[in-house]
């Protein structure tokens, strides 16, 4: 009974023969397919299909942003390519005004919570076995800004400093 309730529930190609893939694999390929908007270069977007997103690049500080160990090569290799610009710049402002940038400023201030994001999920990632196919969902997100300011005015739990 049960081997023919598998055998009415299996994907068949085209040509008649069996697709020889996990059920659950093939969901993922047809949902996947609706959605290549969500596939990033380091990672996947996991915002439901009813929302839209308008903070382009910003995933890494994003709850809804999931990658894998796959992507660690490409987190690390952004990450670099991140600090290399912050530098470049800071050192371009400091040639033009004679003093470095200021933390205010939003644009180094947005390129650090990425930074720190990013070496969020690159410690996260890190941990896993080399084999590892387990997906880490949101681990940068406490490298964000508003993360970030919370921190820096409470202690470890969450009372303000005076």
């Amino acid at each position: 009974m049960q081997e023919e309730a598998a055998r009415a529930q299996a994907k068949v190609g085209r040509d008649g023969r069996e697709i020889g893939m996990d059920r659950r694999d093939m969901l993922d390929l047809v949902q996947l397919d609706r959605r290549t908007d969500r596939i990033l270069p380091n990672g996947y977007c996991l915002l439901p299909p009813t929302r839209s997103c308008d903070k382009g690049n910003a995933c890494h500080g994003c709850d809804h942003f999931a990658t894998d160990r796959t992507f660690l090569p490409d987190i690390q290799r952004q990450l670099a390519e991140t600090q290399s610009l912050v530098a470049a710049r800071q050192t371009r402002h400091t040639e033009r005004y004679g003093e470095p940038m200021s933390g205010a400023k939003v644009w180094l201030e947005q390129r650090n919570a990425e930074i720190r994001s990013m070496q969020l999920e690159i410690t996260a990632l890190a941990v896993q076995s080399a084999d590892s196919t387990d997906v880490v969902r949101g681990a940068g997100v406490l490298g964000r800004t508003s993360y970030q300011d919370a921190t820096d005015s409470s202690d470890s739990r969450g009372a303000s400093r005076s």
